[in-house]
């Protein structure tokens, strides 16, 4: 149906009922109303108090749908109908503007979310940072191996897909100088339950920053610590014995919690 055959019939002259409006245009009947509430159009009530669009007001409702299409709102679309060409060409201008804005933020947004689902699926995304070493991309495959299934990992992968490298060079900062202060902590021989020692604990398990970990996940990663050959040559070479220190520190802070080392389990 077009415009022209709809209004060359006899009787045309009463104009079209909202349904026939409708259907013209492809605008719903409840967008019509809408429209009309917000002043918009203003289509004539005939003699039973219906309403009656004239091919005016579907002129008029094109420019709406036009507009409309380009993100303004009602508001905006009104002020356009009723201004002049200069005025109406800055407000498109802006809206332009306001247009490209958006569409940065959601290719930023895309780029973010691109890196999400390659980390959450166990690609590390190393090939593109030249400053990554193999050894990097090893331990990532082998924590993706041992905990890619769990609500950890997505979190992990959230917030790294989150801050940019300068953040987590912050956070992998923050971690190092805690664990020079552990580290000093024992080598002045002081106990793994003293205050001192279970504050520094305390911040250790926060400066864990890749994922949420509780008290109960810092005992399983003490023993990590202690287990892993890995690990365990890292903190005696901050000091000798280090490790296995810092186990006994993380289950007497457990403790404190109200969490029994021996039944700690990963949260």
């Amino acid at each position: 149906m077009t415009r022209e055959s709809e209004f060359s019939g006899e009787g045309s002259k009463s104009g079209l009922s909202i349904g026939q409006m409708s259907e013209l245009t492809g605008v719903s009947r409840r967008m019509l109303r809408h429209w009309e509430e917000e002043g918009l159009i203003y289509p004539i009530r005939g003699l039973s108090n219906y309403r009656q669009y004239m091919q005016d007001d579907v002129a008029r409702l094109e420019r709406i749908v036009t507009y409309r299409e380009m993100g303004f709102n009602a508001r905006q679309i009104k002020a356009l109908l009723n201004c002049k060409a200069p005025l109406a060409l800055d407000e498109l201008r802006d809206q332009r503007s306001r247009i490209e804005e958006k569409i940065q933020l959601l290719r930023k947004a895309a780029d973010r979310l691109n890196r999400l689902i390659t980390l959450a699926d166990g690609k590390s995304g190393n090939d593109l940072a030249v400053t990554k070493t193999g050894q990097e991309d090893q331990y990532f495959s082998e924590a993706y191996e041992r905990w890619g299934t769990s609500r950890q990992w997505l979190e992990y992968a959230e917030r790294k897909a989150s801050r940019f490298e300068q953040e987590q060079k912050k956070d992998m900062t923050r971690l190092k100088d805690v664990e020079s202060e552990l580290a000093q902590a024992k080598r002045k021989g002081l106990p793994p339950s003293s205050d001192k020692v279970l504050e520094l604990i305390d911040e250790h398990r926060q400066a864990l920053s890749w994922f949420h970990v509780t008290p109960s996940m810092h005992v399983i990663l003490g023993r990590m610590y202690v287990a892993d050959p890995r690990f365990r040559r890292h903190y005696e070479q901050l000091e000798p014995g280090l490790a296995q220190w810092m186990l006994a520190a993380i289950e007497t802070a457990a403790r404190a919690n109200g969490i029994d080392p021996a039944t700690a389990k990963w949260e």
